[in-house]
């Protein structure tokens, strides 16, 4: 497609946060792998994609800070990058906006000029791609472009079965695929991997070990409400220095608090469901038990543990402080801090809340849709080598090649088929890469855990999987299938609709009236804050949005044959 200038935006590279395994992996065969040694089933040689031409394909993501460092400025590249470029003639010219980046692409739908490829999680979006009729089905575009790809015969059935129901059809190749179907060839390599499937979590409470061995904190001292604010007010008056700067009793999640803290592990510790005591679909907001939650982060700012600036710093700016050793306690996505080696967290589950309420967690237990979500423009220009591309990309050598680079190189594949990283491949992972060699949306969850043997204690992916698995293995905790809830992601109330505008002012306004409450700096200015939210919430139709969800979450309830308890409904 010829791109319009307006939207010729290149993202400045971002620290890759993406360790291997952290997000996907698989079983291997001892297959070769290498960049060398063919084509995988339903690719072309290189010498025919050489015929076919170079091809430089547009990509549109939503999602920053993926792939090798600097390669969507054209500085690095990678085997797997070099592998397509070789097999297919493709090269990418990569969009990836740090902000606005689904406003960019509805325009792009909107004025009919859409990049050739699309990788995007909104769940907003993707109905608004779909329906647009802009995007191919998978099946009719592989079938007319590349009819002997192994993704028409090998794709799990599970995952499409769950894709098509979330989104109407099979239009996307999914990332970090995750279902019983998927393992039945990729089987996790160890019982790390299994609690990583059926407990793990993308938000967490994680405590600084070396902090707490310093300062005498124990486990004790942090897992009830009372015991974490003293601990905090130990840190703060503690005089505790890293490398002659203070340090931060606590942190959450930056620009992203609300999401991956507040409303992730925060509301989930003080038991925070999103039914009601009858089971019916309710706006966590309306949950009594969600006030706890916000008078917890009010507390952390007032009592000065928590610098409510720090809730408007990026990612980027977060991760300087948490790998310097620089923060106690910090709430949000573990994946986000990638030196845990010489950052050594731990977590404990919950803050075990003064209510006696029991931790709830959602996670996914049914086939999941994925992540990231690649479409293909029906207006992309080179249709047939995009086709090969993904092929390729989504095969066993692929895979390989993206996970880990190149077989003999930059890792080695013992009989059981478990990768191991080179010593030349662990530098260039460190270096080169920064530790993101994979391109994101060709990220194989159950592939990745397949092929890495159990991290060993004390390594970064050992830490993350303790810290990410600790609520969902915390004895009291209660699990609930999160898949239930997948009509969250499209297709209740149309966007365009009277009610569909007011789902979108609800989200906008909680956004604000989130951080107006957490930063009232007295009881009186918190009460009144809240008792507003719950007020204009009605006025947005709260509860008529409620119910229109619930209608979807009773057919989920009768199609997976499970239903979401309120365990709290008693305490709230």
């Amino acid at each position: 497609m010829k791109r319009n200038s307006t939207y010729k935006f290149i993202a400045a590279a971002m620290a890759g946060v993406m360790l291997t395994g952290l997000f996907g992996c698989g079983s291997a065969s001892g297959a070769d792998t290498s960049a060398e040694s063919g084509t995988a089933a339903g690719t072309e040689s290189g010498a025919e994609a050489a015929s076919a031409g170079a091809a430089d394909v547009y990509w549109f993501s939503d999602v920053t800070g993926w792939g090798p460092n600097g390669w969507e400025k054209g500085v690095t590249t990678s085997p797997f990058l070099d592998a397509v470029k070789e097999e297919t003639g493709i090269t990418f010219t990569i969009e990836q906006p740090p902000t606005d980046a689904d406003t960019k692409l509805g325009l792009m739908i909107a004025s009919n000029d859409l990049p050739d490829l699309i990788s995007i999680t909104d769940a907003d979006t993707i109905k608004q791609l779909i329906q647009s009729g802009k995007v191919w089905s998978m099946e009719e575009f592989l079938q007319t472009y590349d009819p002997e790809s192994h993704l028409l015969t090998d794709f799990p059935e599970d995952i499409k079965k769950a894709v098509t129901y979330k989104f109407g059809g099979w239009y996307s190749v999914p990332s970090h695929m995750n279902s019983n179907d998927n393992r039945k060839v990729n089987p996790p390599s160890s019982q790390v991997y299994v609690d990583n499937v059926t407990k793990g979590h993308n938000s967490a409470i994680m405590f600084n070990q070396t902090i707490m061995d310093e300062l005498g904190i124990t486990q004790e001292d942090v897992q009830t409400e009372e015991g974490f604010y003293q601990a905090c007010e130990l840190v703060k008056n503690s005089g505790y220095t890293v490398d002659g700067q203070s340090v931060f009793p606590v942190m959450l999640h930056a620009d992203k608090w609300i999401n991956s803290s507040l409303d992730g592990v925060i509301a989930e510790t003080f038991g925070v469901a999103p039914v009601d005591e009858d089971g019916n679909y309710r706006h966590k907001e309306l949950n009594p038990g969600y006030k706890k939650a916000l008078s917890f982060v009010n507390n952390l700012i007032r009592n000065g543990y928590l610098d409510i600036n720090s809730l408007t710093i990026d990612e980027a700016a977060l991760k300087t402080y948490i790998e310097g050793g620089r923060v106690f306690c910090w709430i949000g996505n573990p994946a986000q801090s990638s030196k845990k080696e010489t950052v050594p967290f731990v977590s404990y589950g919950p803050i075990l809340a003064e209510t006696k309420a029991r931790p709830i967690v959602p996670v996914s237990l049914q086939a999941g849709s994925g992540w990231i979500q690649t479409f293909v423009s029906k207006d992309c220009e080179n249709p047939e080598q995009i086709a090969k591309m993904l092929s390729f990309a989504t095969s066993r050598e692929g895979m390989f090649l993206n996970e880990y680079g190149v077989e003999g190189v930059d890792y080695t594949l013992d009989d059981k088929g478990i990768a191991t990283r080179t010593e030349e491949g662990n530098q260039r992972f460190e270096t080169d890469y920064k530790k993101n060699i994979a391109l994101w949306p060709f990220a194989n969850t159950d592939f990745a855990w397949s092929t890495q043997a159990p991290p060993a204690e004390g390594t970064d992916g050992a830490v993350f999987n303790q810290v990410s698995t600790a609520i969902g293995k915390y004895e009291d905790t209660y699990i609930y299938d999160s898949d239930l809830l997948s009509f969250q992601d499209g297709n209740v109330i149309e966007p365009s609709s009277d009610l569909g505008i007011k789902v979108s002012q609800v989200k906008s306004y909680l956004e604000s009236q989130k951080a107006k409450i957490v930063s009232a700096t007295t009881d009186e200015q918190f009460e009144k804050e809240y008792e507003s939210m719950l007020e204009t919430l009605e006025g947005y139709s709260i509860t008529e949005i409620d119910a229109e969800y619930n209608k979807m979450l009773q057919q989920n309830y009768e199609a997976y044959g499970e239903t979401i308890e309120n365990v709290n409904a008693d305490l709230y």
